[in-house]
């Protein structure tokens, strides 16, 4: 009898494991992060002094950070609709299997495994305003990670770079996992390649379409690394997001007050967007 109760616990017992862990590295520090942005702390991060909001009110007058939550959305909003577009472009090209399909597969899908710090040098000497291929391709002298005109531009065009591969392998498997025969019926009929991709094919790859958006969304919305890197934090706000700036006033400034309040608005912020974007998935995904 007892036997048969513990089977019935069996798979809790398996999975408890893997949810100590996650709750430990996930929950917790969110919960302790929370709890914390409603205290004045020291440098060492001890909590002194209960103040309720002021973290909050006092970030939200800060032009450093209204200046990265800007930043923040421009980036996102440059960097995922133009990964996923061209994904999916690379993707209608690729989708008929030939002798050089490993080939440029695996062309289109190496940047993928290549890491942050490893992209930033590659585009650190590209971008070099005197010695960078690119001021000499066009024959320009702009210091495209300096100047802030184009730093949150130079800083997007490295990250679509980054996920057109991961993008790309979604969307390929999607793309050719349409039915043949539907397609060749609708060609059949006079269907143009437009209005096949609009009315066929994008509706029946919505679903990996959406799923992809919703992760570049929430990637982008938490992304921090190129900025430290390339420009130290984005140089006086010029490319600073959400998350490098509660980076660089928690680490280099050592200001965790402002550090706690960001990193919990910025949650907000991305949970309310993924709450947006799930508002449209019933009119424009089909899962029929």
């Amino acid at each position: 009898m007892r036997r048969k109760g513990f089977r019935q616990f069996e798979p809790l017992a398996y999975l408890l494991p893997a949810l100590l862990f996650f709750f430990l590295f996930t929950y917790y520090p969110f919960i302790k992060t929370v709890f914390n942005s409603f205290f004045l702390t020291n440098f060492m991060g001890v909590r002194r002094e209960f103040v309720g909001l002021e973290n909050y009110l006092r970030i939200l007058q800060d032009k450093d950070f209204l200046a990265a939550v800007k930043n923040t959305f421009l980036y996102v909003l440059t960097s995922v609709p133009v990964s996923v577009f061209i994904a999916l472009v690379l993707a209608m090209v690729a989708s008929r299997k030939t002798l050089c399909s490993p080939v440029y597969e695996t062309m289109y899908a190496l940047p993928m495994a290549m890491s942050s710090s490893v992209c930033a040098m590659i585009f650190e000497l590209m971008y070099n305003p005197s010695l960078g291929i690119l001021n000499e391709l066009l024959g320009t002298n702009i210091s495209w990670l300096t100047d802030s005109r184009f730093t949150i531009y130079a800083i997007s065009f490295i990250s679509v770079w980054m996920n057109i591969g991961y993008n790309f392998l979604f969307l390929l498997a999607a793309v050719r996992n349409v039915p043949a025969d539907l397609i060749e019926a609708a060609t059949m009929e006079g269907t143009g390649a437009v209005r096949l991709t609009t009315r066929i094919i994008l509706p029946i790859i919505s679903p990996t379409v959406f799923f992809l958006i919703i992760n570049s969304l929430a990637k982008s919305m938490m992304m921090s690394g190129l900025v430290i890197i390339l420009s130290d934090g984005g140089r006086s706000g010029s490319a600073s997001t959400m998350i490098s700036y509660m980076y660089t006033q928690s680490v280099n400034a050592q200001n965790y007050n402002n550090g706690y309040a960001a990193a919990v608005i910025a949650f907000l912020i991305t949970f309310a967007m993924m709450l947006l974007s799930f508002g449209f998935e019933k009119k424009y995904v089909n899962y029929d």
